[in-house]
């Protein structure tokens, strides 16, 4: 279906109001640089609610009524895995009247106008669209009846919409026909939502929509894609960071069978051949020599991001906190924690197929970003951006990892060269050395306990490189200096959620010559290994158990969060059985976590096999707001849970002599079959409308990991990947 030039005009300001903070400009002159306002900054950011940032909201860009009365919706979020599509479709399926199977949805393109400029991450796309697709289908299933009323000759009131069909009286129509039929089109009031007693899907677990295609294999991926007469490319990628070509000779490569373009533009170093074994093959015939400025050592990262170093920036302050710590060293009890930098080590590499014409281009790629891919390549191809469109495939696995850097701007660029379509793609190593990484952290905690066993005053000090503030930005060097640090994505859950008279945090924000960037869970994971940790360790020294030791301090009642919280603790030790008696063989430690209004919290039972840490079982409750898919939302913790596992005790990223030392899969061990434990996951539903499941669910396995080590050795574990010796 579509509308003509005369359609009405649908309002958006509900829409761009929606969780929105508007700072203004003299505001953040004027304000944001002074301490106070920093803070108040820093605590929007860890509840912050982002808004959709969508240019249309008219129903008839968004759905699509097809010929077989299935209707399409066009996502403009990325289906990385996380399971977003099949939500997307139950909140559709509501207020479009039809059942779940009759909605299919895909990615809507960039030249669709319905790409999301904020891109998809921080467990934001449910959240964020919950009530514009509800709206927007809501106000295209009112378009339909108000095409009816005009055929049919009746009242709008008269006509029910049911199972894709519309009636009134003995008349009866489907969507199709109606769509098919109608040539002029009313856009009505976006109509009164249901309520949720009404629901007929969301609350209740469905199958995921792409679970057939997916187990069948004919889902299709960027590596699935092809155009016409496409060519492959192989790049030619330092392994060295900072590394750049010092003597290059291709002859060999040129004489390869298949090949038929070498490229050297700068340090654009391609092999295009007819197939992609012939690029790979030749492109190792590349005879090649490299500068290496950049010869950091593991002992420099580990020495520049340290607490003390950098720009102090405060993101915390009540009470004395500060000025108790000083002043009581000798009762101060001081810990360190550090996590170690990581790779994201996603199913599918990094992936683009180009096809660059000669005013426009299309570029096919896995990306959590297509509106920042498009920009990027028309900036190198100095193009308009309305000329570039970017289709989205399904997303082998994001993280984080294709939320920034990928190899579709070279794509675009050797496409252009050759004059034909190419497909590029990273081998593992290049996605090992050549991609941006989680950064290392260090941390300080200090606590200073009262005669009850009470915290009376605590700090943390959290070092961090930045992870995406700057690329946010995009080199506005004055916001970046009055913000002072990025407490938005690495300083995410530095601040201490108990309800404690004295606390204070800060973010030492330094700068390190590595490739840093965003993964799941940003500056949330290790401020939660950090924090949760070292209140274990508090628990243990008063002498009292770790949920009642944070029960105690989550007591305010006017704080819906501490609330929330508190309810998650009291069904967590339910759950999973925390005071019946355990073996000596079994350690059991806890953590929670308030991950932008997501409480998620974990109770972990290991035991030392051989030497090793095995986890045993994982008990998980998570308060998500209103719960859309409670099997999604299963999955996902379970997803998360693995991951935590992963990191907390397999996952370590080192650098020797400017260059990441691993390069494959052998040399960076994860989370295997064999250690998946037994798993429990608990739904809260603690408010009315949906909050993040994607990355809040991970925090608490590291530090809970930790705690039952502790509980079951006596020994502290502080710096990840956790290891007995």
């Amino acid at each position: 279906m579509s509308t003509d030039t005369n359609k009405k005009a649908f309002s958006r300001r509900k829409f761009l109001q929606r969780g929105a903070i508007v700072l203004g400009g003299s505001v953040v002159a004027s304000y944001l640089g002074c301490s106070p306002m920093r803070r108040f900054t820093a605590q929007k950011a860890e509840n912050m609610d982002l808004p959709a940032s969508i240019s249309s909201f008219q129903p008839d860009f968004w759905f699509e009524v097809l010929a077989d009365n299935t209707i399409l919706l066009k996502s403009p979020k990325i289906e990385m895995g996380q399971g977003i599509w099949t939500g997307f479709a139950m909140l559709a399926a509501e207020e479009l009247e039809v059942p779940i199977e009759q909605i299919k949805v895909e990615h809507a393109s960039t030249s669709s106008g319905l790409i999301d400029n904020i891109n998809t991450g921080g467990s934001t796309s449910t959240a964020s669209l919950y009530e514009p697709i509800r709206e927007v289908a809501a106000t295209m299933r009112e378009m339909l009846k108000v095409a009816a009323s005009k055929q049919w000759g009746v009242a709008i009131g008269t006509i029910k919409a049911e199972n894709g069909v519309l009636s009134s009286g003995n008349k009866k129509i489907t969507y199709a026909e109606i769509a098919s039929s109608t040539k002029e089109w009313d856009i009505p009031k976006t109509p009164a939502l249901k309520p949720k007693s009404a629901f007929k899907y969301v609350g209740k677990s469905v199958k995921r929509i792409d679970l057939k295609p997916k187990v069948m294999g004919t889902a299709k991926y960027t590596m699935d894609s092809e155009l016409p007469d496409m060519l492959y490319a192989v790049l030619l990628q330092s392994p060295y960071i900072d590394g750049t070509i010092k003597t290059i000779d291709t002859s060999e490569a040129a004489k390869s069978s298949g090949v038929i373009k070498i490229i050297h533009e700068g340090e654009l170093v391609a092999v295009v051949a007819k197939t992609f074994y012939a690029a790979d093959s030749a492109v190792k015939k590349i005879n090649v020599s490299w500068n290496t400025p950049n010869k950091t050592q593991q002992a420099d990262l580990i020495k520049l991001v340290t607490v003390g170093n950098g720009k102090e920036v405060n993101v915390q302050k009540e009470g004395k906190a500060r000025s108790i710590i000083e002043d009581n060293q000798a009762e101060v009890f001081k810990q360190e924690y550090r996590t170690p930098m990581a790779t994201h080590a996603q199913m599918e590499v990094n992936a683009a197929i180009a096809h660059v014409e000669a005013d426009k281009a299309t570029i096919i790629v896995g990306t959590q970003g297509p509106s920042q891919v498009r920009d990027m390549v028309a900036k190198a191809l100095k193009l308009k951006k309305d000329n570039i469109d970017v289709h989205t495939p399904l997303v082998g696995g994001g993280f984080g990892r294709k939320a920034t850097k990928g190899n579709f701007v070279e794509a675009a660029l050797i496409s252009k060269a050759v004059g034909k379509p190419v497909k590029l793609f990273n081998s593992r190593q290049q996605e090992f050395q050549n991609g941006v990484y989680r950064p290392n952290t260090h941390h300080v905690l200090q606590a200073k306990i009262d005669k009850n066993g009470q915290i009376e005053a605590i700090t943390h000090d959290q070092a961090t490189p930045d992870m995406i503030l700057k690329t946010l930005l995009n080199g506005n060097d004055i916001v970046l200096k009055l913000l002072g640090s990025d407490f938005i994505s690495a300083g995410h859950g530095a601040s201490i959620m108990y309800n404690v008279p004295n606390k204070a945090t800060s973010v030492w924000n330094t700068d390190v010559p590595v490739p840093i960037s965003i993964w799941r869970a940003v500056g949330m994971f290790p401020n939660t290994f950090a924090i949760e940790s070292f209140i274990n360790e508090l628990a243990k020294k008063v002498g009292k158990d770790p949920i009642t030791f944070r029960t105690d301090m989550l007591h305010d009642k006017e704080d819906k969060i501490a609330q929330r919280s508190k309810k998650v603790l009291e069904t967590l030790a339910e759950k999973s059985a925390w005071k019946n008696q355990k073996t000596e063989s079994v350690g059991r430690g806890i953590a929670i976590a308030n991950d932008r209004k997501t409480i998620a919290a974990a109770a972990i039972e290991i035991e030392i096999l051989e030497d090793k840490i095995k986890v045993k079982k994982v008990t998980h409750v998570m308060d998500v707001g209103q719960s859309i898919n409670p099997e999604g939302i299963k999955q996902q913790v379970e997803s998360a849970i693995m991951m935590g596992i992963s990191a907390a005790l397999h996952e370590e990223l080192t650098v020797k002599d400017g260059q990441i030392e691993q390069g494959f899969f052998s040399q960076y061990p994860l989370a295997m079959l064999t250690d998946v434990p037994e798993i429990q996951v608990f739904i809260l539903e603690g408010d009315d409308i949906p909050y993040g499941v994607g990355e809040p669910p991970l925090s608490p396995i590291a530090p809970a990991i930790a705690g039952a080590i502790l509980d079951l050795t006596g020994k502290a574990l502080r710096s990840l990947p956790l290891r007995l010796s």
